[in-house]
């Protein structure tokens, strides 16, 4: 955020307290990474494990491909959080589907 605050200084010629207060503003207003539960099938997509959410037609990439190697072809409840930008599951926990 610091970056984005000189950013704006040196490009937009805004104050450098505006620039803070801005930066500060958007760190408050980002919301964090909630832990969630994604159930699917693990899937190899070339050479990366993936789940695939057949429900909403989705491909998650995992960033524990260890982990995920464990559950090729069965379905799966993924808990963890989702980065947006990237589409990559943070694993916290993995577990074959009871249902």
């Amino acid at each position: 955020m610091l970056a984005l605050a000189i950013a704006l200084v040196c490009v937009c010629g805004v104050s450098a307290h505006a620039a803070v207060m801005f930066a500060a503003a958007r760190d408050q207003s980002e919301p964090s990474a909630q832990i969630r539960q994604f159930n699917g099938t693990i899937t190899r997509n070339g050479d990366q494990f993936v789940l695939n959410d057949a429900k909403t037609h989705t491909l998650y990439q995992l960033d524990d491909q260890t982990a995920a190697s464990k559950f090729e072809d069965k379905r799966v409840t993924v808990t963890g959080t989702l980065d947006i930008v990237k589409n990559i599951i943070r694993i916290q926990s993995i577990a074959e589907a009871t249902t």
